[in-house]
């Protein structure tokens, strides 16, 4: 589930990292006719209030940049003040029909959710899905979400010396909240997997193909054929009938050539087979595309103020779903991104980013856990399958599918999980294990206990 990361709503004064991104707008920025953005903008609000009086053009703020969008911030002389929204591709020559069903759906979705949840996402005031504007680039324009960047927070005993106990108390308030917005999203639930397709009425008609990052092929682009484009690789999948081809998917786009990393795969296939799914309910839920600390605002005190990015939202598998834990609760089983060090606890910096300690996870798991089971629908209540705790697991193993890069660590952590809870005598060597699928002679007793391990850390407290 994790797509790239970015900020819709950042502080109004680019960073040092945005200003070194800006260069790869080039292509857009010199593409969008920046004269007329304060024009169009007055001219939604115009049309949003009518008869409000004479209401001048807004002033335009620098550009920021994310990681793939970049943002210009408007205030209105009334003090309203709005983003508009350009992706990176928005040029003639790089957008086509799939970015652009992608766009809608986001946009429209964003709509779906203001006007029947009360997950406070921001107000969708004006997109255009094409070239064919007169802007020259496709757009979303939105509210601005004010508050804070809750990494801010979740970090401030690190970054602002927050006393820790008051740190303690701002995060459990922020996942108490982002766990209330999150259950509402159950409502959506779906027979198939993919990108909300609407009607002429802003109501969902169905289930369409999505739009995925393809992470390999990029991988390739690079490292393989040396070829140095940092332009996104988009691919068009679903929908999806069953959350088993959600899942496998990327696997099925680029399969293995070569023994080793295709034992692996076959192994990730089996712990993919090995997740159950609802009987009673739909296989799909609608579930945000970015769960990530970077794209909640929160108040001073943790309180929810915003989630923002959902570019990519779609339906998906129930285990990868609403109910699952904030993907900041899940790093430590990816060591390829993790970089949690000790010399943190001792309020070194790190290079990167400030990280919690596998401890400390393992505790806000728990915290959330119980919160989504205080918000979860009563008439899921009843439900056998705790999606929530069972997603540890699920989200890895999505990471693992999609980004080559991350998928040995993941399986690694997760046969050394298996095997302290269901392992008997000598635990097999990873390489080897691969070898023996490639080869089709894994014995059946390691199977099971295999497959016996893998569903108890599905369920299991604590991990």
């Amino acid at each position: 589930m994790e797509q790239p990361h970015e900020n819709d709503h950042p502080p109004l004064s680019p960073s040092v990292e945005e200003n070194e991104q800006a260069e790869l707008f080039t292509a857009v920025l010199s593409t969008l006719d920046r004269e007329q953005l304060p024009i169009l903008a007055a001219a939604v609000l115009r049309r949003l209030q009518p008869g409000h009086g004479p209401i001048a053009n807004p002033a335009i703020g620098e550009p920021v940049y994310g990681s793939y969008h970049v943002l210009f911030p408007l205030t209105f002389d009334s003090g309203v003040r709005w983003i508009a929204k350009f992706p990176i591709n928005g040029t003639e020559s790089k957008w086509n029909e799939l970015s652009a069903s992608a766009l809608t759906s986001e946009a429209s979705t964003m709509r779906l959710l203001k006007r029947e949840t009360t997950i406070p996402v921001p107000e969708v005031l004006d997109f255009s899905s094409t070239t064919k504007n007169s802007l020259r680039c496709p757009y979303i324009i939105m509210s601005f979400v004010t508050g804070t960047p809750l990494y801010n927070i979740w970090f401030g005993h690190r970054m602002h010396g927050v006393d820790p106990e008051t740190t303690r108390s701002r995060r459990i308030r922020a996942l108490e909240d982002i766990a209330s917005a999150m259950a509402q999203l159950e409502k959506f639930s779906f027979q198939t997997g993919g990108s909300l397709v609407f009607g002429s009425d802003g109501s969902p008609s169905g289930i369409g193909p999505m739009r995925r990052v393809d992470q390999k092929a990029m991988i390739d682009r690079w490292f393989v054929h040396q070829n140095p484009d940092d332009d996104l690789i988009h691919l068009q999948c679903g929908a999806f009938s069953s959350p088993k081809k959600y899942y496998t998917h990327m696997l099925d786009v680029h399969p293995e050539e070569y023994p080793i990393p295709k034992g692996i795969a076959i192994l990730l296939r089996h712990f993919i087979s090995w997740v159950p799914e609802p009987g009673d309910t739909d296989p799909f839920v609608l579930a945000h595309p970015d769960y990530n600390i970077q794209n909640f605002m929160v108040s001073e005190d943790g309180g929810l103020q915003g989630i923002i990015d959902w570019d990519g939202v779609a339906a998906v598998p129930c285990s990868l779903g609403n109910e699952s834990y904030p993907g900041w609760l899940t790093r430590d089983w990816d060591s390829a991104m993790y970089s949690y060090t000790e010399s943190m606890e001792d309020g070194v910096e790190p290079d990167g980013v400030w990280e919690d300690s596998p401890k400390d996870l393992v505790y806000y798991r728990s915290i959330y856990d119980g919160l989504m089971a205080k918000h979860r629908p009563q008439e899921r209540k009843g439900s056998g399958i705790n999606f929530c705790r069972m997603s540890l697991i699920t989200e890895n193993l999505a990471i693992a599918v999609d980004d080559p890069r991350c998928r040995n660590g993941i399986l690694r952590r997760m046969l050394d999980e298996i095997w302290a809870v269901a392992g008997e005598g000598e635990q097999p060597e990873f390489t080897e294990l691969a070898e023996s699928f490639v080869e089709g002679n894994v014995d059946e007793k390691l199977l099971e206990t295999l497959r016996r391990g893998f569903n108890i850390l599905l369920s299991k407290q604590g991990l």
